[in-house]
């Protein structure tokens, strides 16, 4: 989640289906790893994910939707109107519809529900991002796990081969296999606190992309269920 400017700058073809973006294309802020969550604890997310790393990586999200909001008004403003009502209604869509229209004559259900497309694509976009980029490190770890275990493995085979052959060399070749036991047996819990970091991240991206297209779906779907 280093950079996602990439993933937000919107092509001739999106720009076709959505409204006119600004100069200078999209995209998601860095996170910081400081940013302040402003995760609603009543949207179920991925069990098992840690809550510190989801509320930080659903307030990226959150940020980045601000970040990519299109000149005017549109969904991201309707969103952020339903989304300050507690339970919000037909009454309460009715109103926000109405001082929508109000604000831009031009806003119609129908255009509400594309720009409300467009944001959940971008939360996808960049969930897909962050979960390659994470998945990436943990082949990675496990790469270089696998390749310190196998050159232990051999060692030991070769030294034990070795023991069997020179007996007269048996005190110190034990000594060397024990040693190189202990080591083996210490690369899972070498490589498992970085693994566990990582996996939690990936948890905590799940459960933040999760989260926050509940929260926009839920405002598209009373766009649909309560606007005609």
């Amino acid at each position: 989640m280093k950079s996602w400017k990439d993933l937000f700058v919107k092509t001739e073809e999106t720009e076709k289906e959505n409204a006119s973006p600004p100069p200078g294309g999209f995209s998601f802020p860095a996170s910081t790893g400081n940013v302040s969550s402003q995760a609603e604890p009543s949207f179920a997310g991925v069990s098992g994910a840690d809550q510190t790393a989801v509320n930080e990586v659903l307030a990226v999200y959150e940020k980045g939707i601000d970040s990519i909001n299109m000149p005017g008004y549109d969904f991201y403003e309707f969103y952020k109107a339903i989304s300050s009502i507690p339970h919000a209604n037909d009454q309460a869509y009715s109103m926000a519809f109405q001082m929508a229209k109000s604000m831009d004559n031009s806003i119609t259900a129908q255009k509400l529900l594309s720009d409300a497309d467009f944001y959940i694509s971008k939360i996808t976009d960049v969930h897909s991002q962050y979960s390659i980029q994470g998945q990436q490190k943990i082949n990675a770890l496990q790469a270089k796990k696998n390749d310190e275990r196998n050159k232990l493995t051999v060692e030991i085979n070769q030294s034990t081969e070795e023991v069997n052959r020179l007996r007269n060399q048996l005190q110190a070749l034990e000594s060397e296999i024990s040693q190189k036991r202990q080591k083996l047996s210490a690369v899972e819990g070498q490589y498992l606190p970085q693994e566990t970091a990582i996996r939690q991240k990936l948890l905590a991206n799940d459960n933040a992309k999760q989260i926050s297209i509940v929260k926009l779906t839920s405002v598209k779907e009373g766009i649909q269920k309560y606007i005609k």
